[in-house]
């Protein structure tokens, strides 16, 4: 084994000794180091069928790394494994990989060896890497995995002298140091990453950056591997999906179209014309192109299933009940492809603290999810629960820190398939699992279909059922998911008092100045483009129809392009509406875009697809919001949040009575601009922000959940208020 290695550190790059190296492990039975040395062989291209039979089983391209659970917080057979190293590298000592990998376990589990330290086995180590700095590089992956970035910084750290630069460290070390808040720092390490010339690495490194909000940045990177490799589909491809996430349009739609002069079939380009119908707010079309990508791919599994859901959501054309089939349409394949978990060893009992999980990838920046739950898991009684939060997401900010510490178990959970995810919820014991994502980008619907825990329900991050017959109960309230809409959910029905949604915001936001008395009337929508449908265009001009001096002030992403403008435009003048009536604004950040409440007088509601978030921001900033009730969850959530505000006025039953409701506010304007204050008193007041109250109905109601699983009761379509 020591010849072996002397061999590899002489030719790091020849596949052929790393076979060799593969053999020696194979015969000494050392699955983890046979494991590390066969993906070192594949990524060097090695002779497939070589590796396979140096591997003496199966197909390469099967291969499972083992070691990777050194990038967990503990190893159950630690003490075996440490026992095992020991040995080998007493036989061996020439054996890199040997002392590495004791070096890891012996800090994470240092009282198991009273021979050696983990410093002791890392200066091993380091003496014999076959490449200068894998030893640190390594050990900082395995520690930034284990959601150690302290300790990932440390090691990484050790990298920066090192010649020739290891981008690959240097992008590793950014993460790290953005998990422990030195932006600084972790923006110096990317820009050093970013010096490579290699297309592959700077396409991951632009994915990584992206995933933590830097988007210029990540489009400045693939620019630069893009002028090295103008041909490379992949790179456009790459770079049009965050164009079009940042709503640069234009340059998405020329982005796609050099990937479609490159790729003429290429499926993920056709899908981001799709998406651009969407960005451009024509969600029929969007919908349309979707299914018919979807079809055509031949794959039920595929997650386009789950945008055509979503999608649906924003057609005008559909009625609830079509809205619904399509979603058990398209969770049909996902129940039928895997078998549903039935046995679980969870005490059956109720005078215990209740284990509750948490499947999201959200909780970051301003993500609605985020805005909502955490002051949720913040303020849960640690008491009555154990609260799990298993986080598939790969974004970390200081929201993220935040929920990390409200959580009495935390598993980074991004890199585990839904197999794996399942199983390690299963291996929890997790009472009660919640889903804070339905359909949306990062779901794991999947987990949820093989069943990770006795009572599973679907909460916050999807305003609609599912479709998924597996998961226990949908967490709504008497207005968005009425005891008389049953048939509309596959999941039974579980109501919280007062809204489904609370703001419990930490930001003031000051409110804006008063406009001035003699300022036109100005009517607005900050919700995004592809909620203003048809119906919803021809709503809002028979309100200016009817108000006819006022003006209509709509943001969103979208309308920094001017396509899209164009595109209203047109649809207001089909409905009679002149151009100079219109008004359009594209993103701002967040504190700019609160105090441009200021410049309107009315929100109003979109439908079928209400507003949430800006809904809620609107009142919150002191503007009034009038909405039509609809018949699903998604049309009804505007009625839910003026109920629990005590304004069942500003809740409109038919489209004449929208009209009526937006002119009567509209007729008193001087006392309606001077009533932000009193409207936010209102709100801060009423249940909307309750949010001691809302934790403690939301946890009322999964203790109701548990104790109707103790009882052996079918969720079905029973009924579950929690104001009973």
């Amino acid at each position: 084994m020591d010849l072996l290695w002397q061999r590899v550190r002489a030719q790091p790059a020849a596949p052929l000794a790393w076979l060799e190296l593969l053999k020696g492990y194979r015969t000494l039975e050392l699955d983890w180091q046979a494991n590390y040395v066969a993906r070192q062989a594949r990524r060097l291209n090695a002779d497939s069928s070589a590796l396979n039979k140096a591997l003496e089983y199966g197909d390469a391209r099967q291969l499972q790394g083992d070691d990777g659970v050194l990038g967990r917080s503990a190893v159950v057979d630690a003490a075996r494994r440490i026992l095992l190293l020991e040995a080998q590298v007493r036989a061996h000592p020439g054996d890199w990989l040997s002392w590495l990998y004791l070096a890891r376990l012996l800090e994470m589990s240092p009282q198991e060896s009273a021979d050696l330290s983990a410093s002791k086995a890392l200066t091993s180590a380091q003496a014999l890497e076959p490449l200068v700095g894998e030893s640190l590089h390594m050990l900082g992956v395995w520690r930034l995995n284990a959601d150690e970035p302290a300790a990932a910084v440390q090691a990484f750290s050790g990298l920066l002298s090192i010649t020739p630069l290891r981008h690959g460290s240097m992008l590793y070390l950014g993460e790290a140091l953005l998990r422990i808040d030195n932006l600084p720092a972790a923006e110096k390490a990317f820009a050093r990453a970013s010096l490579s010339s290699n297309p592959d690495f700077l396409l991951l490194l632009a994915q990584k950056v992206y995933a933590h909000n830097y988007w210029r940045e990540a489009q400045q990177v693939l620019r630069k591997a893009l002028d090295l490799y103008p041909s490379r589909a992949d790179l456009w491809l790459a770079l049009a999906h965050m164009q079009s996430e940042v709503y640069d349009l234009e340059d998405c739609r020329q982005s796609v179209a050099r990937i479609l002069a490159l790729e003429p079939q290429n499926a993920q380009a056709k899908l981001l014309q799709a998406g651009l119908q969407g960005r451009m707010g024509d969600a029929r079309a969007h919908l349309s192109l979707l299914q018919a990508a979807h079809l055509k791919a031949g794959d039920p599994m595929a997650r386009t299933a789950s945008g055509i859901a979503m999608t649906a959501l924003y057609n005008d054309q559909l009625s609830a009940q079509e809205v619904m089939a399509l979603h058990r349409e398209v969770c049909a394949p996902i129940e039928s492809g895997v078998a549903a978990h039935t046995t679980f060893s969870n005490e059956r009992s109720s005078q215990r603290r209740l284990r509750i999980g948490f499947v999201t990838g959200d909780l970051h920046r301003q993500h609605p999810v985020n805005i909502f739950m955490l002051p949720v898991l913040k303020r849960l009684d640690h008491k009555r629960f154990e609260v799990c939060v298993y986080h598939t997401g790969t974004m970390h900010d200081g929201y993220t820190r935040q929920a990390k510490q409200a959580a009495d178990r935390w598993l980074e959970a991004a890199k585990l398939d839904d197999t794996a995810l399942q199983r390690a919820i299963v291996s929890d014991e997790v009472d009660v699992l919640v889903d804070l994502a339905g359909h949306t980008s990062s779901h794991r619907l999947g987990v949820f279909a093989m069943r990770a825990a006795p009572v599973q329900a679907t909460f916050l991050g999807y305003p609609h059922s599912t479709g998924l017959s597996r998961i226990n109960w949908l967490i709504g309230d008497a207005t968005v998911s009425p005891k008389e809409h049953a048939h509309l959910f596959s999941e039974g029905i579980a109501q919280l008092p007062g809204s489904v949604f609370c703001w419990s915001n930490d930001e003031i936001y000051p409110l804006p100045q008063p406009r001035a008395p003699d300022a036109p009337l100005v009517l607005g929508s900050f919700n995004n483009a592809m909620k203003l449908c048809p119906q919803t265009i021809a709503l809002w001009a028979n309100v200016l129809k009817a108000l006819p001096d006022a003006l209509l002030l709509l943001k969103a992403p979208s309308l920094r392009d001017s396509a899209v403008q164009a595109r209203f435009t047109t649809l207001f003048s089909d409905q009679g509406i002149d151009a100079e009536r219109l008004m359009f604004r594209g993103p701002t950040g967040l504190a700019d875009m609160m105090q441009e409440y200021g410049d309107i007088d009315i929100a109003l509601d979109p439908t079928p697809y209400n507003g949430g978030t800006t809904t809620l921001q609107a009142l919150w900033m002191g503007v009034p919001v009038v909405t039509l009730l609809g018949g699903n969850f998604v049309s009804r959530m505007g009625a839910s949040f003026m109920r629990t505000l005590g304004r069942p006025e500003w809740v409109a039953q038919t489209e004449s009575a929208y009209v009526d409701a937006v002119v009567k506010l509209a007729g008193d304007l001087p006392a309606l601009r001077a009533s932000r204050s009193a409207l936010r008193e209102r709100m801060a007041t009423s249940a909307l922000c309750d949010i001691q109250t809302y934790v403690r109905h939301f946890e009322n109601l999964l203790v109701r959940m548990w104790d109707d699983e103790l009882k052996g009761k079918t969720s079905g379509k029973l009924l579950l208020n929690n104001a009973a």
